[in-house]
């Protein structure tokens, strides 16, 4: 207690303060706007610069359920990339496939066609994103209804889509708010794919988490700092620490890099779910 009087009150801080050596962050509505269509997902000119300034004294890696050939192009800042929920990974020049990916899997095939056709005669902005491999393969696909009118009708219009991926034994990666669900061949988890990528990328230290979905709670569990971002119209369950508007990132970010990437309590919201 006689130490604590004797500091300049600023410094009560230091006692809350974490060295963060690493920023790990989903992609599509966390660092890129939610609602837009696929091929307009980009990251504003100012985060973008955040990021690269950042970069250039601490690893940034990207976790994406997004496939690399999509993300890579659109985070030249990172330093490594969990793709197609860590089915895919590049860390510099080096890409790691997952082996289980060069399995011919029929069901998927089966049920991205299925779900093309059903979809087309859904009237309401509902779409099916391919996710490809390097080689061009399909290995996973995502059902999106993110520009419908109304999120509520067009989820009630693909839950038979989604029910019937289940029944082929697919795995499906889905939320109760976000409009959109992601179909995998095999279980993967963005809990798993963001602990590989921190080890293939070398990051001891401790590091931020970012995401804005169900699915990132894996993540959330292995991060030392865990933030959630939050959008207007979609507010799922997030698992994190921390809370964080969507509009508020690149604020975050500039403060972060102001405090040489010491990591202190206020500087963010505390999650009250």
């Amino acid at each position: 207690m006689l130490i604590m009087a004797c500091l300049p009150p600023g410094n009560i801080w230091s006692f809350n303060m974490v060295k963060v050596e690493g920023i790990f962050s989903d992609y599509d509505g966390t660092l890129s706007p939610l609602e837009v269509r696929r091929e307009d997902a980009f990251i504003s000119p100012r985060l973008g610069r955040l990021l690269t300034k950042a970069g250039k004294r601490i690893k940034i890696g990207i976790v994406t359920t997004k496939d690399l050939s999509f993300i890579k192009e659109r985070v030249p800042f990172a330093h490594g990339i969990a793709a197609t929920c860590g089915l895919e990974m590049q860390v510099g020049d080096r890409v790691i496939i997952d082996e289980r990916i060069h399995l011919p899997n029929k069901e998927v095939q089966k049920a991205y066609q299925e779900a093309v056709s059903r979809i087309l005669q859904i009237p309401d902005n509902v779409s099916v994103e391919r996710k490809e491999s390097e080689d061009g393969d399909l290995i996973a696909f995502c059902i999106d209804w993110r520009l419908a009118r109304d999120w509520a009708e067009a989820q009630r219009k693909t839950a038979p889509i989604i029910a019937s991926c289940k029944e082929q034994g697919l795995y499906v990666v889905e939320s109760r708010i976000s409009p959109f669900a992601n179909v995998f061949p095999m279980k993967v988890s963005k809990g798993d794919a963001f602990v590989r990528l921190r080890k293939e990328m070398g990051v001891a230290g401790r590091v931020i988490y970012m995401g804005d979905s169900e699915a990132d709670n894996p993540a959330f569990q292995f991060a030392d700092i865990s933030i959630g971002i939050k959008h207007r119209r979609a507010v799922p369950e997030l698992l994190s620490k921390y809370i964080l508007e969507f509009f508020e990132v690149d604020g975050f970010l500039s403060n972060l890099i102001d405090a040489d990437f010491d990591f202190r309590d206020g500087m963010v919201e505390r999650n009250t779910r």
